[in-house]
């Protein structure tokens, strides 16, 4: 009977928007949207002088983009490996340091503001995300003294972001947008700027009726969104097709995949705690051989001559 009333509990913490259980999904986003933020930093800095210092091109205050940020004064040639160092500092704190990560997640808001202020043209809408994610993760209760207290608040606050994002996305096609008056907006979105070898040779293959399937299956994917994600029957179809779909937009739209990165990592707050618990595990496991490779071809390095 105590058992049955403890499960029972279980499931109106799981069902609900606030409890105590620990939440090893919630641990695992943190660790995914981190480093999507990384690996987006370090799209950028594959031209670092050209992005953060006045070697590059920037836009004057006044010739941005309607609600960016006003420009901020650009790094010396010298700051740079700073700013990485800064970047990969926060980083390991929030991998290896967790008890400490809300100060990570602090600096990485941080470096995501300057980010939008040093080049608002590089950074777009999901730079904004980072800064909103950044934001919470930091402010959200610390979980140290009692492992997993607040954490399914939290978790709920960010799966609302996400249903938010795409319903939103999906409201403004419809309201603004022309995607329920022609069918073809889609196939004209795959011949953009962004056009990719695999979006050439799937307009070269597809059939005109293939682009319209795949354009109302995401508008309506977006719409629903809520309603997909929310319900625990459709959620595991939501999360194939949300998979599907952002391994798409990476194929077909260079450029954009460090959105994709950013929007599926979001989707470990949609796991089971068994599903994110094995994944988490297999994570810890890579990095661990990996550090172990490391160590063993570094000491093969160091051998003494002649021995």
């Amino acid at each position: 009977m105590k058992e049955s009333s403890m499960a029972r509990a279980g499931l109106r913490s799981e069902s609900g928007i606030g409890g105590d259980e620990p939440s090893t999904r919630f641990r695992l986003f943190e660790l995914a949207f981190t480093a999507a933020f990384l690996v987006f930093m370090a799209r950028n800095l594959l031209s670092p002088l050209e992005w953060l210092t006045g070697e590059g091109f920037h836009l004057a205050a006044g010739l941005q983009r309607a609600g960016a940020l006003a420009p901020f004064p650009l790094l010396p040639v010298w700051a740079v490996p700073l700013f990485v160092a800064f970047l990969l500092a926060a980083g390991l704190v929030v991998a290896h340091r967790p008890q400490h990560r809300h100060f990570a997640f602090a600096a990485l808001a941080l470096a995501a503001i300057y980010a939008e202020g040093v080049d608002s043209a590089s950074a777009f809408a999901l730079n904004k995300i980072y800064v909103a994610g950044f934001v919470l993760l930091a402010l959200a209760p610390d979980c140290a003294a009692a492992p997993g207290r607040g954490t399914v608040t939290a978790l709920r606050a960010f799966q609302a972001m996400l249903m938010t994002l795409y319903f939103a996305t999906g409201l403004t096609k419809v309201k603004s947008g022309n995607w329920l008056e022609h069918p073809d907006v889609l196939w004209t979105h795959a011949q953009s700027y962004y056009t990719t070898e695999a979006a050439a040779f799937m307009l070269r293959n597809l059939p005109a009726g293939a682009w319209t399937v795949l354009q109302y299956s995401v508008l309506l994917f977006e719409v629903g969104a809520p309603l997909w994600f929310a319900w625990r029957r459709t959620r595991p179809y939501a999360i194939l097709f949300g998979l599907s779909f952002h391994l798409g937009i990476a194929l077909l739209m260079k450029a954009v995949w460090v959105f994709s990165l950013q929007m599926v990592a979001f989707y470990a707050l949609f796991l089971s705690e068994s599903a994110a618990a094995e994944l988490l595990r297999r994570l810890r496991s890579a990095w661990q051989n990996a550090a172990s490779i490391a160590t063993i071809s570094r000491r093969s390095n160091f051998r003494v001559p002649g021995r």
